[in-house]
Order: C-alpha cells, then structure tokens, then sequence
C-alpha cells in the first residue's frame, strides 16, 4: 500500500508535458506586437467581408454626397471626387485586396513547396533544370515586366482564361461582374508567377538536409516511395520556414497588388483595391493630402501586422529555442 501510494505521489508530482502547439503558443504570445497584429488582421477582415452588410450605399454609387464631402455621421470617411462614400469602398476594396493576396500567396506557396521538395529531393537534373528556372526568374527586372504583363492582361493581350462557375464565385464575393472578376484573377495569375521562387530555393535547402536523415533512409529502405517521402516526411518537416515565408509573402503580395493599382496596372474602375483608391487621390493630393491616409493606413496595417506575424512565428517555430 505504501509502495502504491508513494507511486500515485510521484505521478501526482511530476509537470504536465507541454505540447508543441501550446510551446508555439507560448513563445509567439510573448510577440505582443504579433498578438495585436493578429486582432488587427482579423478586424481587417471582418470589416472588409461583413462590414459592407451593414453600408446602405453601393461601393459604385455616385454622389451620394457632396464631391470630395467632410467627414460627417453619414459620410464617416467623408466622400470621393465622384461623390461615393469612401467607408464603403474602402470596405469593398479590402475584399480585394486581402483576398487576391490570400490566393496569390497559398497558390504561389503551394508552388514553391512542390518545386523546392522535388528538386531538393530527386536531386540530379531535376534539380539542375528547375533551379536554372528559379535563378532565371530572380534575374528578371519583376517591377517592368509586371506592368508589361498587367497592361496586357488589361487589353486582352493575354490568352488567360477562367472557368464560368469560378468567375462568377469571384464575382459575387467581390460584388462585381464576372468579366471584372476575371481581370482580378489574371492579376493573381501574374502575380503568382513570380512569387514562388525565393520558398522554392529554401524549400529545396531544407529538403536537401533532411533527404541525409536517418528516417528518410529508414523509409526508402522499407519500400516507401518517393511520392510518399516528399509528402509524409520531407514536407511536414519544413513547414517552421515554410509557414514564415508565407506569412512574409502575404504582406509583400498587398504592397505589390498595392503598387501595380497606384500606377493604374492593376485593379480597373469602377471596382477598387486600397491601391487603386490611392490612385483615385493621386491627382487631389496637394490640394486634400489627408484623403491618401484612409487606404494609405489599410495598406500600412495589414502590412505590419502580417510582418509581426511572421516575425513572431520565426521565433516561435524555432526549436532551439526554449519557452
């Protein structure tokens, strides 16, 4: 009995092991700024998505007020130089603009992951070929030719198509046409062709350390294929850097799409991006300077808060680190 209670003691006395998940929360809680950067992202967009339910004007409607109105009860932001209400648009412009980032980022994520593992793992000319292609593609000037691309795509110079049922799923989410939808996700396509490279290389990296490791020899040594090595153990065991990348390519993907829409490249009128509404105050901004800061600050905060994500989540994924 004494021997059994001693037992029950010592069970009774030892920690309680700590999972990963709560060791990861646990490092990334102490990112305050990663904390409020996370709260801001989710305002962002719950604003964006289900704020417009509660506007009573159209994002196109024109002068619903004064041209280029004060800031009033029911004009929070005050009105354009068409005399739309700014609140609503800005609403609708982050549907834009977080979404087309979120696809342009898990697509080109995605991407990159896929060539990275294959490449780091058959190794030979696999890797020979599509690395050349990554080191090509870092080569180009991104910024001309993304404007060559986008004033293509604008004219209907490219030959990029989309499937009804996609466009019109696209449409309604962005409260737009499917033929406006559609030159938003040829913007994504454009987007994406050029985003995945850098994770590809460090994809690759990380593959080429782990294919040495004693359980990927284990696993070919049991008949496991190829296929099977990439996805169970070669992927899984790169996600730390994989998942901070992409935090980090999400907040470029908003500054790029933001960019392209400020130099009239990207998202076309009447629809609206946070860039495209910079654009929309470009030839005022001297006269009404403040008119930039309401999409200017958008732009700033989903921006900061995604780098303190994944500044935070650096620190927290990494395992020499202790809680």
């Amino acid at each position: 009995m004494a021997v059994a209670e001693l037992g029950a003691q010592d069970i009774l006395a030892r920690p309680r092991e700590v999972s990963q998940l709560e060791l990861v929360w646990g490092r990334f809680s102490k990112h305050k700024l990663a904390v409020v950067g996370v709260w801001v992202l989710i305002g962002l967009f719950v604003a964006s998505f289900a704020g417009p339910l509660f506007s009573p004007y159209d994002p196109e409607a024109q002068f619903v007020g004064p041209i280029f109105g004060d800031l009033t009860a029911a004009n929070p932001f005050g009105t354009d130089d068409v005399g739309r209400d700014v609140m609503t648009r800005l609403m609708y412009a982050g549907r834009i603009s977080l979404l087309l980032a979120l696809v342009v980022t898990v697509a080109s994520s995605a991407i990159g992951v896929v060539v990275g593992a294959v490449s780091g793992y058959f190794g030979g000319w696999v890797d020979a070929l599509s690395m050349r292609l990554v080191d090509f593609m870092l080569t180009l000037p991104i910024l001309p030719l993304l404007l060559i691309m986008s004033a293509m795509s604008i004219r209907g110079g490219l030959p990029i198509a989309f499937p009804e049922p996609l466009t019109r799923l696209f449409g309604w989410i962005w409260d737009m046409t499917p033929e406006r939808a559609e030159g938003v996700l040829i913007l994504a396509v454009i987007l994406i062709a050029f985003q995945w490279q850098s994770l590809a290389r460090l994809v690759r990296g990380q593959v080429l350390a782990l294919r040495a490791q004693a359980y990927s020899e284990a696993a070919q040594a049991l008949g496991a294929s190829s296929l099977h090595i990439i996805a169970r153990h070669m992927i899984p065991n790169s996600l730390a850097p994989i998942i901070v990348a992409t935090t980090f390519n999400f907040g470029g993907v908003i500054i790029t799409e933001a960019a392209l829409s400020f130099v009239g490249f990207g998202v076309q009128a009447p629809s609206a991006s946070w860039g495209s509404m910079l654009n929309g105050v470009r030839d005022f901004i001297m006269l009404q300077p403040w008119r930039a800061f309401v999409p200017g600050l958008a732009i700033f905060l989903a921006s900061m808060s995604i780098n303190f994500i994944g500044d935070a989540l650096r620190d927290a994924l990494d395992p020499r680190l202790k809680l």
